[in-house]
């Protein structure tokens, strides 16, 4: 009922009222502990254990949002995220293999790995301050002295370009957008980098030899009574376990063997990234004894984390519309470089690609693929233009 009242809000343009404070965690906290409090059936420590069920509901939904908290997101954008149609599929050994086919085509030659870049010089801003400065660029072709665009890698070498497509996450939108690019980017898109959100979901695997669970658990959720009425679910840092809303069961065991795959985020996920195997591994079972009532679970055999807060070529995980921002800063973040209409500046020279540049799909990988399709669609439409 509530995720219908958010999709309310934005499909049919409802007013939020001034007490939410456009927030889905704050309205949902509202709406929901009146109708608990209300409810003349329940007793009060049944009224309680349902408050702080509500609470476990918000980390789930942090996770699926990547935010710190649901307190972050925008409620009145919240409705504008559209589910992916079609059924879901497990990809054997995983997306890689949808890479490995994609790249079967492109030559080796032309795709180097390994190659972080420093900075995208744009607009042809300073084509000749790369011929004064990199001694290795008077070598350059002649044709090449005149490029739209130099891609500076931190190796010193000065790639030359008509069109750069970037495809950083917002993450690293937020922490490198003045120094990535030169000239700076317009104050429109440093805008839309700085309102909208992005945070961190890491998912904690825990392989066991047996199974402690029976065939008919598929999730293992976890549920503080001590915070029913909380209003903010930030912990201190000896608590960071305390921001994992569950273990999921991966099925068939034939293919996963016997593993369970727990979810945190926000800054404890952070927290967690720093803590090495052992203590992760020796906490997440501490949690699941106290909570199955099984003193018995042994610790796992193996554990595999991810780690995509502090990984500095990602910085989070997916976006999100952060209270304050709306779908119209994802496009002025998807839209190209340089913004000036005119037949001497050449267009389309930066654009940008990736989830967060795709307004409906947002936070999955179909919207990064759309975006990255959107901008090829782009190029190559400008070029029959050209060529007509």
């Amino acid at each position: 009922q509530v995720y219908n009242l958010t999709q309310e809000f934005f499909q049919r343009g409802k007013p939020v009222n001034a007490e939410s404070q456009n927030s889905v965690g704050v309205f949902t906290r509202d709406v929901v502990r009146k109708r608990v409090k209300a409810d003349p059936d329940d007793t009060e420590a049944v009224k309680r254990l349902k408050l702080a069920m509500i609470q476990q509901y918000l980390k789930v939904e942090s996770c699926e949002s990547s935010s710190h908290s649901m307190d972050e997101v925008s409620l009145s954008e919240f409705g504008e995220w559209t589910e992916i149609p079609g059924a879901h599929h497990v990809i054997p050994c995983g997306f890689i293999k949808i890479v490995e086919i994609l790249a079967r085509s492109i030559p080796k030659s032309v795709i180097q790995l390994r190659k972080p870049v420093k900075c995208i010089h744009w607009n042809q801003s300073v084509s000749k301050e790369i011929e004064r400065v990199a001694d290795h660029n008077s070598d350059l072709p002649e044709e090449n002295k005149g490029s739209n665009v130099f891609v500076e890698c931190e190796d010193c070498e000065f790639i030359p370009a008509d069109h750069v497509i970037v495809t950083v996450s917002l993450g690293v939108l937020k922490k490198r957008h003045e120094s990535l690019f030169h000239p700076r980017l317009p104050e429109e898109k440093v805008m839309a980098i700085e309102k909208l959100g992005i945070n961190t979901t890491d998912k904690i695997f825990l392989e066991f030899e047996e199974p402690f669970w029976s065939s008919e658990c598929n999730s293992i959720q976890f549920v503080w009574e001590d915070e029913a009425e909380s209003e903010s679910l930030t912990y201190p840092e000896e608590l960071w376990y305390k921001k994992i809303c569950s273990f999921d069961v991966l099925y068939p065991p034939e293919r996963y063997g016997h593993v369970l795959s727990g979810w945190i985020c926000g800054e404890e996920a952070l927290i967690m990234e720093k803590c090495d195997d052992e203590t992760v591994a020796e906490t997440c079972t501490e949690m699941l004894r106290k909570f199955t009532g099984n003193p018995n679970i042994p610790k796992p055999r193996r554990i595999l984390r991810s780690s995509w807060g502090s990984n500095p070529h990602f910085r989070g995980s997916y976006s999100y519309t952060q209270v304050g921002s709306s779908g119209a800063d994802v496009e002025k973040l998807a839209k190209p470089l340089p913004y000036a209409e005119s037949s001497k500046t050449p267009p389309m020279q930066v654009m940008f690609s990736g989830e967060a540049t795709h307004r409906k799909y947002y936070s999955t990988t179909h919207g990064a693929v759309l975006s990255g399709q959107r901008e090829a669609a782009r190029l190559i439409e400008m070029y029959q233009d050209l060529l007509q």
